[in-house]
């Protein structure tokens, strides 16, 4: 039982429990009970849009799936084995193009044609279809031609209805279609400096083995002056004081679940544009923070139980030698004095020279006049870009539309460059109202729209000087072992935190990577 299979026997006692029904009646039944076909349709809900009555969102129809990290789209979710089945070579080019084989999925007298994406960990005869797409188009300007309808697949076996077919068939067609979706990698790639996990047993063996990891990087780093932070820049950390707050962000890796309620917060909060799919296609997304999903397992598997999957939201760092700010010829990205690395936006010229520059890749350029900030009123431009969604729509440039804009953050225009600023609106707030009351304490735990968001009380926000913090006592106390900052070879002196991922098994983690379509 526990592997997930019940015996024939086990399967009659179980009817007979349930039901009270003679051995030779729940065997009947069992012997005549429909018999599978070549492949099992699973009908699910995404994350995002659910069983489809909320598909007129964009926020929602832009946020990336948790696994396949696909947008906009439903599409068919199939194992590695059945592309080669099917014949579908998954190389570097399927990695990285849109253009994905389509497949025609049958069941009954029932059919649909789906493009497909390989992911690792699917079960090899299983196919996955998200349900609430293909609306009509009445239902809304956001929906409309997206995706398609799997609703026909779910059928009534007269007490409920069953989401799934065990009697399916599937065949490739000769035709592609373009996916739009925001990782085209999936794998560590060795660098082992971004994502960090172990095992419990590891962990327990040497818990003090990441926290010794970063002292040595420092002692190594401060050979010349003695000082890690004064080392990592040509200015002198001393000359340049903070004595007010200082703001940081710790996440851990434990926790989070992929969600993606944290990036749907940042888009509400802080007017990030929706850009739709053919913008997404051109790699033009604009969220703020997004989450990386990466795949790994300690044997050249591609399903079963050896394959782990991690999650890493991942935003501007703020770094307090930001390699983004020396290289900015107007100084329209600057640092403050409480460790925010800032945009002046009406200064950039958006030469790019900083998203260049910055190892995070967390900044984000504005291709077009997303929300109506230039005041074009003719500026239209498609959300879905294919034949039969070709008519035009005005994005964020009417005026019913434009009520969800936040009206304490800036509407950007286009040519400049946009990152998460620590929902500096929120800070500046807090400290007014500390300072009207006369009470430091009120900046202690100030939450930012994602650590307000996050379900699972991933992210945690605050001042790190304030030792009465929940940031400071997770830094300095609770969990000081597992902190560490990606990438900080690079010595660009992050705000941003993680704890590493620790893994309740006892098998090997993140040893040997794999790939993903």
């Amino acid at each position: 039982m526990q592997d997930g299979v019940i015996e024939p026997s086990a399967a009659t006692e179980v009817a007979v429990a349930f039901n009270g029904a003679s051995l030779a009646d729940a065997a009947s039944k069992v012997a005549a009970a429909k018999k599978g076909g070549k492949a099992e349709v699973v009908l699910y809900q995404k994350v995002s849009t659910g069983d489809g009555a909320m598909l007129n969102n964009p926020w929602l129809l832009e946020m990336p799936d948790p696994i396949t990290k696909a947008t906009w789209d439903n599409y068919a979710v199939i194992s590695y084995k059945m592309a080669e089945e099917l014949g579908i070579k998954l190389d570097d080019t399927y990695e990285v193009e849109p253009e994905k084989p389509v497949i025609k999925v049958k069941v009954g007298n029932k059919e649909l044609t789906l493009p497909i994406l390989a992911v690792p960990g699917m079960q090899p005869n299983t196919i996955a279809i998200a349900l609430g797409f293909g609306h009509n188009d009445n239902f809304g300007r956001a929906s409309k031609g997206v995706g398609q309808n799997a609703y026909p697949f779910a059928s009534y076996n007269g007490v409920n209805v069953d989401y799934s077919a065990i009697d399916a068939s599937y065949e490739k067609t000769a035709t592609v279609f373009r996916v739009a979706y925001t990782q085209s990698h999936g794998q560590y790639e060795g660098r082992d400096q971004v994502v960090k996990e172990f095992t419990m047993a590891d962990y327990k063996k040497s818990p003090e083995k990441v926290a010794e990891e970063r002292e040595e990087m420092a002692k190594d780093f401060a050979k010349n002056t003695g000082d890690f932070r004064d080392e990592a820049t040509l200015y002198h950390m001393e000359e340049h004081p903070q004595p007010g707050p200082k703001w940081g962000m710790s996440i851990d890796l434990n926790s989070c679940i992929g969600c993606g309620a944290c990036t749907i917060a940042c888009t509400a909060e802080n007017n990030v544009s929706v850009v739709g799919k053919k913008e997404i296609m051109r790699a033009h997304e604009m969220h703020w923070l997004r989450i990386d999903r990466y795949f790994a397992t300690y044997k050249n598997k591609t399903e079963g139980d050896d394959l782990n999957v991690v999650f890493m939201p991942m935003l501007c760092q703020h770094c307090d030698n930001a390699p983004c700010e020396n290289v900015c010829p107007v100084y329209a990205t600057n640092h403050s004095s409480e460790g925010l690395n800032q945009m002046t936006y009406n200064r950039c010229i958006g030469t790019r020279y900083c998203a260049n520059n910055c190892p995070y890749k967390v900044r984000r350029f504005n291709w077009a006049d997303y929300t109506g900030a230039d005041s074009f009123p003719n500026n239209q431009q498609p959300l879905v870009d294919e034949g039969k969604m070709a008519d035009v729509v005005m994005l964020m440039n009417d005026d019913l539309t434009r009520m969800v804009l936040n009206p304490d953050v800036t509407v950007r225009s286009r040519g400049v460059i946009e990152k998460c600023s620590f929902c500096v609106q929120r800070l500046q707030e807090a400290k007014l109202n500390a300072k009207k009351a006369q009470d430091p304490s009120l900046i202690r735990d100030v939450k930012t729209a994602c650590s307000q968001a996050c379900p699972t009380n991933a992210i945690v926000f605050g001042n790190v000087h304030d030792k009465e913090s929940r940031i400071f006592k997770l830094r300095n106390e609770e969990q000081k072992n597992r902190l560490y900052y990606a990438l900080d070879q690079l010595h660009v002196l992050p705000n941003v935190n993680y704890l590493v991922k620790i893994r309740n098994t006892d098998r090997p983690v993140g040893l040997q990577e794999v790939h993903e379509g």
